[in-house]
């Protein structure tokens, strides 16, 4: 989501201790040859026919799961994924120890799946960071740090949905395409990278999520996917502004997400979810909002198979489920109907 440096700041300056410090190994080596390319794409587990499975991000957890556990006790469920950020650089991670599993733990206890947003980028220093540039992890001066989170993720026993360049079609991330000098050939290139050495380290229950922002931007998606044989699921992220923005104003679920939904059901046949949306109260009525969003999936985005909310104030929006008693109310009732009980396997 544009504009979420002091969210990212707060959430990971709060404790993200998972990772190793990611710095490039000074001069870049050699690019480590890639393993070959798989000829077709890997068959995707979904949720069951019908069904969508609902996702949450709540500020702090699952490093602190009692946000998680008061929301889903107001809403009346679990959701099937929690989500949260990890950025490549945080102060909280310069221990240099491989990735831990508490987080994971915690959320797996609750009967949820992971889903982790991975973030090439120091959270406090903007946007204009040319060290994490995309041909710069393309070039392998990151291998030590991708090769430590792709071993210990691949001895995690079940499913980690993983979420790297989110946005990527946007400037307000270090990875985004024209900025830091990020071409869209680059992007792909340290995507397949990473997954590649990923796919090396037999991590085979880690799904990879691409998922660009639902304004589209200059650069066509096609020119950014990675390619099928490289993704797992599709994403998109949207929100609804209302007067937070005037210049983009109230604007409906169908409204924010229904061309990019178009442009990539036209790119690619992998399974599609919303990765990140939610709506303020200012402009118009927020519960009513929720209760056309999802009465619209099966109609408008029937290939929409997971959606997740996210639940913190941010940029002077209101985006939390708990800004009314109206929008909590509408997002229990949406959310315990029969076809929003889906799980991520």
């Amino acid at each position: 989501m544009d504009q979420f440096f002091s969210r990212r700041a707060a959430l990971l300056a709060a404790g993200a201790a998972l990772l190793p410090f990611a710095r490039p190994q000074g001069t870049a080596a050699p690019p480590t040859p890639e393993p070959a390319v798989r000829r077709a794409p890997p068959p995707v587990s979904l949720p069951e026919p019908g069904q969508v499975a609902l996702g949450l991000f709540v500020p702090g957890a699952p490093a602190d799961p009692r946000p998680l556990d008061a929301l889903a006790e107001e809403i009346g469920r679990m959701p099937a994924f929690v989500g949260w950020y990890e950025a490549w650089g945080t102060a909280a991670a310069v221990t240099g120890e491989t990735i831990g599993l508490d987080k994971l733990l915690t959320v797996v206890d609750r009967g949820a799946t992971p889903f982790i947003t991975w973030e090439p980028w120091e959270p406090a220093a903007g946007v204009e960071q040319p060290a994490y540039r995309a041909a710069t992890i393309a070039g392998g001066a990151f291998d030590a740090y991708i090769d430590a989170w792709a071993t210990r993720l691949a001895s995690w026993n079940g499913p980690v949905y993983l979420r790297m360049f989110h946005e990527l079609n946007a400037p307000w991330y270090p990875w985004g395409a024209g900025v830091n000098g990020n071409t869209a050939e680059d992007l792909v290139a340290a995507w397949r990278h990473v997954r590649g050495r990923f796919d090396r380290a037999g991590a085979a229950n880690v799904r990879w999520v691409w998922c660009p922002d639902a304004g589209l931007g200059e650069t066509p998606l096609a020119e950014l996917y990675p390619g099928d044989d490289a993704v797992d699921w599709v994403g998109l992220d949207g929100y609804n502004w209302g007067d937070v923005r005037p210049e983009t104003g109230w604007r409906s679920f169908a409204e924010i997400f229904g061309p990019a939904y178009d442009a990539l059901e036209r790119l690619t046949d992998r399974p599609l979810m919303v990765a990140e949306t939610a709506s303020t109260e200012r402009g118009g009525d927020k519960a009513a909002w929720i209760a056309a969003a999802f009465a619209a999936l099966p109609e408008r985005f029937p290939r929409v198979r997971a959606l997740s909310w996210f639940d913190e104030a941010t940029a002077g929006a209101d985006w939390p489920l708990a800004s009314s008693p109206a929008a909590l109310a509408a997002f229990g009732a949406a959310t315990t109907e029969p076809n929003m009980w889906g799980r991520l396997p």
